[in-house]
C-alpha cells in the first residue's frame, strides 16, 4: 500500500508515526522540514521525504507552500493520504485528491481555551466531509468531536498517542538533588500556569529546599504579580529545544501539567516516556494518557491545594516516586509503542481501502 502522510505542526508526532508505518506500507511524508530540522535525522531511511520548508509567516509564502503540497497530491499515485489535523490552509489540497482514500487525524477537536481560531469549525467540517475516516487520540476527544459535528460514529476512530522516548537521543539526565518540580512547554492561558504558581508556597513550606522551574516560550506578563511573590522560582521564558526538553525532564523529580483545558499533552507523554511521574489536571484527554496512581496523579483543575498535595505526596516518598517513574516508562514503551500505533493505523487503512 502506498501512503502519503501530510502533517502540519505535529512534527514530533508525525515523524514517530512515519517510522512505525514504514514497517507496513510504502510511505512518503511531506513535511515542514525547517520547523524542526534536528528531527529529520530520526526518520527511517525507508521513508521518502518531501521537504516543504516552513509554512511561512507571509500569505504569499504560505500559498506557495500549499501549492507545492497540492501539486504533490495531484500528481501522486498513492492509495491513501493521511492528513495530520484539519488545517484551513490545506483545504485546497483536498480537491487534489482523486480516488485516493483519505484519513484525517484530529489532534484538537475544538480550539484551546483562550486560543482564538475562527477557522477551526470550517476546517474540521470540510476535512471530515472528504475523509473516509477520522482519528482522534483518545475517547474523550472522540466524544468532543462527535458532539461538535454531525458525524457517523462508525467513521471516527480512536488511536492513542504514541510514546516520546526519542527525546533521550538528544540528551539523557538523571534526577538531581534537591528535587525539582517542573512546568515545561509553551506558555498559554489554557495551560493553567497560575494554579501551579499558587501551589508553590504550600509545597515549599513542606520541602523548603525544593527547586521550582518554569521553562517555555510564551507571554509571561499575566503571571508577573504571582512571580514577584516567588523570588526563588526559576523561570526560563524562551523557546525550548529538543535537547532542553530531555535535560529538564531528566533532572526533574515530577512534571506538572495543571491545564484547565486540553486535548492531549506531548509534555505529559514525554515525561512518562522518560521515566518521570506527572501531576496532571483531570481535563480533556489527559486522564487517558496516564495510569492514575501508577504513572501519575490526577487533580481537579484550577485547584492549587490539590496540585500541592499531589506533588508533596510524590516528593515525600522517593521509593514511590522511582516506582512511578519506572512504571511510566514501561507503560509508554509497551502500550503506547509506535509499533502498536502503526499497527492500529494500518488496520484502519486496510479497513477502508
Amino acid at each position: 500500500m502506498r501512503v502519503i502522510l501530510v502533517p502540519n505542526f505535529q512534527i514530533e508526532y508525525s515523524i514517530q508515526l512515519a517510522n512505525g508505518l514504514c514497517e507496513y506500507v510504502d510511505l512518503t511524508i511531506a513535511i515542514w522540514d525547517r520547523l524542526a530540522p534536528e528531527l529529520l535525522g530520526l526518520l527511517d531511511r525507508r521513508v521518502t521525504v518531501i521537504p516543504c520548508g516552513s509554512p511561512g509567516e507571509l500569505t504569499r509564502a504560505r500559498i506557495a507552500n500549499e501549492v507545492r503540497i497540492f501539486q504533490l497530491l495531484r500528481r501522486s499515485r498513492c492509495d491513501l493520504v493521511h492528513f495530520q489535523n484539519a488545517y484551513v490552509w490545506r483545504l485546497p489540497a483536498l480537491t487534489a485528491l482523486g480516488e485516493e482514500k483519505c484519513v484525517v487525524t484530529i489532534h484538537d477537536p475544538r480550539p484551546h481555551a483562550g486560543q482564538f481560531d475562527p477557522w477551526s469549525f470550517l476546517a474540521i467540517a470540510l476535512h471530515a466531509s472528504r475523509a473516509d475516516a477520522l482519528v482522534t487520540l483518545g475517547p474523550r476527544q472522540q466524544e468532543i468531536l462527535l458532539g461538535r459535528f454531525d458525524l457517523d460514529r462508525e467513521e471516527v476512530f480512536v488511536i492513542p498517542h504514541g510514546e516520546f522516548s526519542f527525546f533521550e537521543r538528544f540528551a539523557s539526565e538523571a534526577p538531581i538533588d534537591p528535587p525539582t518540580v517542573l512546568f515545561i512547554g509553551r506558555i498559554a492561558s489554557y495551560k493553567g500556569l497560575e494554579y501551579f504558581l499558587r501551589s508553590v508556597p504550600r509545597i515549599a513550606m513542606k520541602f523548603p529546599t525544593t527547586r521550582f522551574r518554569i521553562v517555555g516560550a510564551g507571554d509571561i506578563r499575566p503571571y508577573r504579580a504571582l512571580l514577584r511573590d516567588l523570588p526563588d522560582l526559576e523561570v526560563e521564558n524562551t523557546h525550548v529545544t529538543m535537547a532542553q526538553v530531555a535535560r529538564e525532564i531528566g533532572r526533574a523529580a515530577v512534571v506538572v501539567a495543571p491545564y484547565v483545558e486540553a486535548s492531549q499533552s506531548g509534555i505529559v507523554i514525554a515525561a512518562q516516556s522518560l521515566g518521570r511521574p506527572v501531576v496532571v489536571s483531570d481535563v480533556g484527554g489527559l486522564p487517558d494518557d496516564i495510569i492514575p496512581g501508577e504513572t501519575g496523579l490526577l487533580v481537579s483543575p484550577r485547584d492549587p491545594q490539590a496540585i500541592a498535595a499531589a506533588v508533596i505526596s510524590v516528593l515525600e516518598d522517593r521509593t514511590l516516586r522511582e516506582k512511578m517513574g519506572r512504571r511510566a516508562r514501561q507503560w509508554m514503551a509497551t502500550s503506547r509503542s509506535w509499533k502498536n500505533v502503526a499497527r492500529d493505523t494500518v488496520a484502519l487503512y486496510e479497513a477502508i481501502t
